[in-house]
């Protein structure tokens, strides 16, 4: 995910008293959906991810409709 997607109007970074580091684990949403479409690993600090508001700030794992998400059973 580009960082000007979470710094535009619709999307969302914690508050510099709850910045995450480089290399958290999150749950992605989506503007308008109940429940998270994807899982990522920050690639930048969230106040960095502000600050440049340019590049890659999280990288996806697992999102919505991936072959993980096809499965039947674990």
């Amino acid at each position: 995910m580009m960082c000007p997607g979470m710094t535009s109007a619709g999307g969302y970074l914690p508050p510099a008293d709850a910045a995450l580091p480089a290399g958290t684990p999150i749950a992605i949403d989506a503007e308008g959906k109940e429940h998270a479409v994807g899982i990522g690993i920050t690639q930048l600090g969230t106040e960095e991810m502000k600050k440049l508001n340019k590049g890659v700030g999280v990288e996806s794992i697992a999102y919505l409709g991936d072959d993980l998400w096809a499965l039947q059973k674990l």
